[in-house]
């Protein structure tokens, strides 16, 4: 899996264009989306989070965010001001370190719990959406997710490369049959 360590821009980072997605709203609101998610790579190191949460709020669009947690102790006073509705914290272990060392995020676990917290002050929900994958230990889980503060979980799956097709077998095959 390995999340941070094995995944590299191939160019320049590129960002949804808040003026274009403010334009949108609307749009959305009339044909009956009320309720979006800010997601991945990671949406806290987009230079207008909190304008966008701001704007979908303002759409009355409800808006959450999943985020790994590292900038969520910067960024949640503003957010929860914006108009957030939920947080999503990603995890991928119920060991913390293990967590960490998949998302090449030393010092990742004070950050979340800080994250959490505050979140919590401000009334907003927090959500664990952990990724099904070998480094989740079933039985640990839920003490992890307690002990983190948080209030609910949901489940994710990683996307799996699809199956390729070998179009030289399948001339083969076929160049047989008239």
């Amino acid at each position: 899996m390995g999340f941070a360590r094995d995944k590299t821009l191939a160019g320049p980072a590129r960002y949804v264009d808040a003026d274009a997605f403010s334009q949108a709203l609307p749009i959305l609101y009339r044909r009956g989306i009320r309720y979006i998610t800010l997601q991945g790579g990671e949406p806290l190191v987009h230079p207008d989070i909190v304008r966008l949460v701001s704007v979908t709020a303002t759409a009355g669009i409800s808006c959450a965010v999943i985020t790994n947690g590292w900038f969520l102790p910067r960024y949640i006073g503003s957010l929860a001001s914006a108009g957030l509705d939920r947080l999503i914290l990603s995890i991928d272990s119920a060991n913390l370190a293990e967590h960490e060392r998949n998302r090449g995020l030393k010092g990742l676990e004070p950050r979340m719990i800080d994250g959490i917290a505050q979140a919590h002050a401000f009334g907003l929900p927090v959500q664990a959406s952990v990724t099904v994958n070998r480094l989740v230990d079933y039985d640990q889980l839920p003490n992890t997710l307690r002990r983190l503060g948080f209030d609910c979980v949901s489940f994710s799956y990683p996307r799996r490369e699809p199956a390729r097709l070998d179009l030289s077998r399948l001339r083969s095959v076929g160049a047989g049959r008239s």
